[in-house]
């Protein structure tokens, strides 16, 4: 089995591991629906991405089906943003609230591009690293105004109307 799979099984089992130690039991419903924004909009932009040669997946999961990088975009990056959604702050001051953004896009990025150095699961096109950068910022805020704006009216969510249903 090559490196890159090794990898990419390695994202499945800590993706995993990690929604289930990381977002707390009372927070799965944001981590859930954080993982489903995220997927969602990180569907709408890799498609282009992928089809006009920004980026390209040499060694993927399904290279028959898709020219995308399954495991990575639709599955791990998903999770890491649940994670950093669920354990944000909101009431924080704005240099704190955007420290904490931009450590959480730095290090995505920084996973984003050794992959692309060291192996065959991404390459980039005509993106660079601070390119990169922006988009993974771009996907993390629009997911999380998304978010926020669906977990604006607190009273729908509450525990007790569901369990009574």
């Amino acid at each position: 089995m090559l490196m890159e799979h090794w990898i990419l099984v390695a994202m499945w089992v800590f993706g995993f591991v990690g929604f289930l130690l990381l977002i707390p039991r009372k927070d799965r419903r944001k981590g859930w629906l954080a993982f489903l924004m995220f997927q969602a909009f990180i569907w709408l932009c890799d498609m282009p991405s992928f089809q006009y040669g920004l980026l390209s997946a040499p060694v993927r999961e399904f290279p028959k089906a898709t020219d995308l990088a399954i495991t990575i975009n639709y599955f791990f990056y998903p999770v890491m943003f649940s994670i950093f959604y669920v354990h944000k702050k909101g009431n924080g001051s704005i240099w704190s609230r955007f420290a904490y953004f931009f450590v959480w896009i730095s290090i995505m990025t920084l996973f984003d591009v050794v992959l692309e150095r060291y192996t065959d699961l991404l390459e980039y096109g005509f993106i660079t690293w601070y390119g990169m950068l922006i988009y993974i910022g771009f996907l993390f805020y629009v997911s999380q105004v998304c978010c926020n704006w669906f977990f604006k009216d607190k009273s729908l969510f509450q525990a007790e109307e569901w369990e009574t249903k």
